[in-house]
This record gives C-alpha cells, structure tokens and sequence, in this order.
C-alpha cells in the first residue's frame, strides 16, 4: 500500500525488495536454486513454478506475482532441439496469481512498508493458492489442452503441444500438428518442426 509522501525509490530498492520476497518463499518451503531463481519441486517431471515480475515507480516497486508449472523433460526437449541451452526458470505454462485470487491486495512496497511483512503475505498467498494450482496441473493430461488455447499467441506454445504430444505417446498426432503447423508458420516454426519431426522418423526406423 502506498502511504503518503516518502523517498522515491530506485533500482537498490528494488532488488531489496525483490530478494526479501525470495527469502521469504525459501522460508515457506520452496526450493532456492539461484539467488533470483525459485520453484517447488514436485517430482522427477513437474515443479510449481514462480515468477517474480517487478515494476519500479517513483514512489513504489510493485510485485506481479505469477504462478504456473515447468515440466522438465518436455522444456528440454524442444529447447535442445531449437540449439538452445535448457533453463530450469522458465515457466511451461503460468498465470498472474491475480486471476486465481482476485480479491487479494496488491503488493506494492514504500519505503514505509513492512517488508518482511508483505514478503511474508505473497509467501503466504502462493502456499495457500499458487502451489495447489501448480500440483493441479501437474500432469501432461491436464496441461495439454492449456498449452493448445494458447498456441496462436507463438511464444513456444506450438513447441510446447507438440513436444507434450510426444511425451504422451501420442507420436502420430505430434507429427501430424507439427507438419500442419509448419505448413502454417514455416518461418517461425521450422527451428523446431524440422528436428523435431527428424528425431520421430529416427525413433520409426528403429
């Protein structure tokens, strides 16, 4: 909450806030794998992911929570197949905590605030909502057609459908998706299309 007239604030405030926000997470159980960098391990397959979108303004800093799950082996398939290298903090698929809890205040941290307080209320918040929501989608069955509304908007998804295709055993329909789309966005899709579909003619002939 934003009280009166104060410092304005700047980037070291920021990071202040920001790394008060992590420890506090850490406190409530989630796993710190990197200063900046944290997430809940489920299994082998699944973590409940967590992001940390910050915004500074003169008078505040302002924590855009989003909550969301990354699936390892389906991340590293298609990020290896593009030439990349894997990153364990980026989401599979995530949301702003927001649309799970809408009626929660926001967290916009003064230089009057209570840090450790607010760290400790949006803790709080991804225990209570954000994490059942990340064990809630935590299966390929229930993450798929999430990753299919959103694969108009590019931004990985269609990589994501079809490499989650394959991870089901569904090799046919990830072939079938991958060619249509290719026919659809070549440039943009061929990266991924044409090794992918490579790999899964190699795994036929075997």
């Amino acid at each position: 909450m934003k009280i009166g007239i104060c410092e304005p604030c700047d980037a070291k405030f920021k990071q202040h806030v920001l790394l008060k926000c992590y420890e506090a997470l850490a406190v409530a159980g989630f796993t710190r794998y990197r200063k900046e960098d944290i997430d809940w391990p489920l299994d082998k397959v699944f973590h409940g992911w967590v992001g940390l979108n910050t915004g500074l303004y003169d008078e505040y800093v302002a924590i855009n929570p989003f909550v969301g799950i990354h699936a390892v082996p389906l991340m590293k398939l298609y990020t290896v197949l593009e030439g990349r290298k894997y990153s364990r903090n980026i989401a599979t698929y995530a949301l702003h905590i927001g649309e799970l809890a809408p009626k929660v205040p926001v967290f916009e941290f003064t230089r009057e605030t209570n840090i450790d307080e607010e760290a400790a209320r949006l803790a709080q918040l991804y225990v209570d909502v954000g994490l059942p929501y990340s064990k809630s989608i935590a299966s390929y069955e229930v993450l798929l057609p999430l990753l299919q509304e959103r694969v108009p908007m590019l931004g990985a998804y269609p990589e994501r459908v079809a490499s989650c295709l394959y991870l089901m055993g569904r090799k046919d329909e990830a072939i079938t998706f991958t060619e249509d789309f290719l026919t659809k966005k070549p440039d943009y899709f061929k990266g991924f299309a044409i090794p992918f579909l490579k790999k899964l003619s190699e795994l036929s002939a075997e």
